[in-house]
């Protein structure tokens, strides 16, 4: 069972060489800044988890004297490449696409320390009419993609890979854009499925193109959604800094998580320009929730996970992780992947005091 925001809030109140485009936020001296590598390439409401502790009424970021920089990049592919070469601190990737990377190059200078989707955030969905009703009857189908270097296209091919189908071979792989574009893809036949993540599922609910979701196979009960990576070489330097970063970062999700609507108007008074424009205040708050209500429960520790830490991943989700993406004869070794040695430190802080400063916050 799913800890949702209902049974959250009750059980806390009871227990007490890129394009880059970097944000317009100028941050406080004397301050770390860290930089961070954002895969959906859009700083819209989605990024309510983190983005809310950037606000001078939460500050949470400030509080741990660091400073969050957003840079927008085009897919996990990206963010991968972005942590690997140094040019962002951090980066939420896919850990799909970063075994598939690590399978043919085991030095990768890349580490694991702090998972914010507790579960998986992709799936493969159809026009509710289709006649299409399982992953099994996509063989020689035409499946829409964002691009090729992202998590829906990762999680797609080895969810086929799991029933048998070649993912180079038996189905064809169609770049269609997002939100409007790509919905309309779907519905005009120019694909038959659409490969996403829950995120750009929604935006293309929003542009008015509701889908039917496949069943996910079997191999993906036991695994975890994107998580931030740093660089392996510099964790022992930054071990403090990354610490109160992904501490920050941990308050910001409980947060928001309580008031998911209060988490929204915050961030678009950080973000004025990520709030839609054209449409009414309720109009925009209600496509913010469409986006996040397919979210935010995957932030949260589900009932039943042995270890409810913000951030939490095992060796053992990791080694399941190899086997869905079928590489298990590739990579025999994960435990230089990740690392929880920090969430001790990284989650040294009062849930019930964050609860309470989000229900005492007056917009």
């Amino acid at each position: 069972m799913k800890l949702n925001r209902r049974s959250f809030v009750t059980a806390m109140g009871a227990a007490g060489g890129f394009s880059l485009m970097p944000t317009r936020l100028v941050f406080a001296q004397n301050t770390a800044t860290v930089s961070l590598g954002n895969a959906s390439g859009v700083i819209d409401a989605q990024l309510v988890f983190m983005t809310v502790g950037q606000n001078p009424r939460v500050n949470y970021y400030e509080r741990e004297g660091v400073a969050l920089d957003i840079i927008n990049m085009s897919g996990a592919g990206q963010t991968l490449q972005a942590v690997a070469s140094g040019n962002s601190d951090t980066s939420a990737i896919s850990p799909v696409a970063f075994l598939n990377a690590f399978a043919g190059n085991p030095d990768l200078d890349v580490i694991f320390p702090y998972c914010w989707l507790r579960e998986p955030h992709w799936s493969v969905a159809v026009k509710d009419d289709s006649e299409i009703k399982e992953l099994s009857e996509l063989r020689g189908k035409k499946i829409g993609i964002r691009n090729q270097g992202d998590t829906g296209y990762f999680g797609a091919r080895a969810m086929l890979e799991e029933i048998g189908i070649n993912p180079d071979v038996d189905v064809e792989w169609i770049p269609v854009g997002e939100g409007g574009p790509a919905g309309e893809a779907v519905y005009n036949g120019s694909v038959d499925a659409m490969a996403y993540w829950d995120g750009g599922f929604s935006r293309m609910e929003i542009a008015g193109f509701p889908l039917r979701h496949l069943p996910n196979t079997e191999g993906m009960s036991q695994l975890f959604g994107n998580s931030y990576a740093i660089r392996k070489s510099s964790l022992e330097d930054q071990r403090d800094t990354m610490v109160r970063f992904f501490r920050a970062m941990a308050k910001s999700t409980v947060f928001a998580y309580n008031d998911l609507e209060k988490a929204v108007a915050l961030h678009w008074e950080v973000y004025p320009e990520s709030k839609p424009r054209g449409v009414s205040e309720e109009e925009a708050m209600r496509d913010a929730m469409v986006i996040l209500n397919a979210r935010a429960d995957k932030w949260m520790p589900r009932e039943g996970q042995p270890d409810q830490r913000f951030g939490a991943h095992s060796e053992e989700q990791w080694q399941a992780m190899v086997a869905f993406t079928g590489l298990a004869d590739k990579i025999s070794d994960v435990s230089g992947v990740s690392t929880t040695d920090l969430l001790d430190e990284i989650n040294d802080f009062d849930r019930e005091e964050v609860i309470r400063e989000s229900n005492e916050l007056q917009l």
